[in-house]
């Protein structure tokens, strides 16, 4: 706790830029009436730093500082409000032995009165020497407390004028600085408009391209693969008898390379119409969303002996055709990814959130939104993974062990970018996988 409290007094005293300026005739008259007032050869002004004591103003001392370990004021900053007073150092235990007692300057008499800030904090002191034992009259206690609070006044004052002089050339440096921003920010805008216009026209053209490309990647690379996979089941069906085992291991091979290239292939377009359709918002019920899609994987749902439970529902204004692929792949995902021996349970949950009801810094707390959960029992992720499974092909499983791309959880969070939503995802390994989504409500 000590070393703290001196931490934050040394903080303090270095706010006032004191230490190494120059003689001061307002502090020099304070040293002169302190001695005459106390009839003392020594008088100082003295700040302790944190390895020295010096003096900002001296009279009787030729010394400019002392080291803090013989220093008569580090003891007295220890009580702020009190003057220490020594009548005879020869006779103090805590000083019987300091080189200044037992030699020059010959201290035996010290009075100080510490110099303390309006925050409590004691800088140094106005002290009194002398070379015999004195006794100081409640006058001249008086008149020493008098001169401390004349030292802080100064030292206040010149606090304040550094503060506004410091303050006045930061606002001279941000006029400045203003002029030449608000210059380079008219030229950039003008710029920048410019580019834009340019950049629109292009980014049009690209998108015109993109649409084409996508059309011919859905049918022409397609294409082939299909006959592959068509060819490929002709031959072990009709002329199964005549290959080797070598040949039919490797047209089980030629065809499971096929089938993850469609899957790729598939899931690239899906990404592709993600980021370029169209934004048009419509109003959507959830449940009959829901309802399209057990329609849509129902012969998996029978298959794996599925639950899908849907607790509640509520009207959605969102895309329909990516928010449609957005719950499609989260389902899928979960009917996927089970566990083997144990049957699916999925729980699809929807509501409406405030955006102050949650301490959550992503949300806008004057919005309103959509929330929902899907949650299931399947084999779940490291709770490591819940950003990096949002990643173009990551996969935490061998394509054997499970098929895909690792591009569906990327397609579903770039939908939910696309309705300037966020998407959470958590997971405690074997107890499933739960999927947060909040989209902002769309006036």
């Amino acid at each position: 706790m000590y070393d703290i409290l001196e931490q934050s007094r040394i903080e303090e005293l270095r706010k006032y830029d004191i230490l190494d300026t120059l003689s001061e005739t307002e502090y020099e008259d304070i040293t002169k009436l302190a001695s005459i007032i106390c009839n003392a050869p020594i008088a100082l002004i003295s700040f302790v730093d944190t390895d020295r004591q010096w003096f900002k103003s001296r009279l009787g001392l030729g010394l400019p500082e002392t080291p803090r370990e013989y220093s008569f004021c580090s003891h007295a900053i220890m009580e702020p409000d009190k003057i220490m007073i020594v009548e005879d150092s020869r006779l103090d235990v805590r000083f019987k032995d300091n080189p200044y007692v037992t030699g020059d300057p010959d201290i035996v008499f010290y009075a100080g009165m510490p110099l303390v800030t309006s925050n409590g904090y004691s800088l140094g002191t106005v002290c009194v020497i002398d070379t015999q034992p004195r006794v100081l009259t409640n006058t001249q206690i008086d008149a020493l407390q008098s001169l401390s609070r004349q030292v802080m006044t100064l030292l206040n004052a010149r606090k304040i004028n550094f503060e506004l002089l410091e303050a006045k050339k930061q606002m001279e440096a941000d006029m400045k600085l203003r002029k030449t921003f608000t210059e380079e920010l008219e030229r950039q805008v003008e710029e920048r408009t410019e580019k834009i216009a340019l950049q629109n026209a292009d980014l049009e053209k690209m998108n015109k391209e993109l649409q084409a490309f996508t059309y011919i990647s859905s049918h022409d690379l397609q294409e082939p693969l299909r006959k592959i996979q068509f060819f490929i089941s002709l031959l072990k069906d009709k002329e199964n008898n005549g290959f080797t085992d070598n040949a039919v291991n490797y047209m089980d091979k030629i065809a499971r390379s096929s089938e993850k290239m469609r899957i790729l292939i598939a899931d690239l377009l899906s990404y592709s119409r993600a980021t370029t359709s169209e934004r048009l918002f419509e109003e959507l019920s959830f449940e009959h969303i829901i309802d399209d899609i057990i329609s849509d994987l129902s012969e998996e749902i029978i298959n794996k002996d599925a639950t899908i439970t849907v607790k509640n529902s509520c009207n959605v204004k969102v895309i329909p055709f990516q928010f449609h692929q957005l719950v499609y792949n989260l389902v899928s995902n979960a009917l996927k990814f089970s566990r083997p021996g144990v049957l699916p349970v999925i729980t699809v949950d929807s509501g409406y959130h405030d955006g102050n009801a949650t301490a959550n810094p992503d949300l806008d707390a004057s919005k309103k939104y959509y929330r929902f959960v899907i949650a299931d029992n399947g084999i779940g992720f490291p709770d490591k993974y819940s950003e990096k499974i949002f990643q173009p092909f990551q996969r935490l499983h061998s394509f054997n062990e499970y098929v895909g791309t690792g591009i569906g959880l990327t397609i579903v969070k770039k939908i939910v970018e696309n309705h300037s939503g966020y998407i959470y995802a958590s997971s405690k390994g074997d107890e499933g996988a739960t999927f947060e989504i909040f989209i902002p409500e769309v006036n």
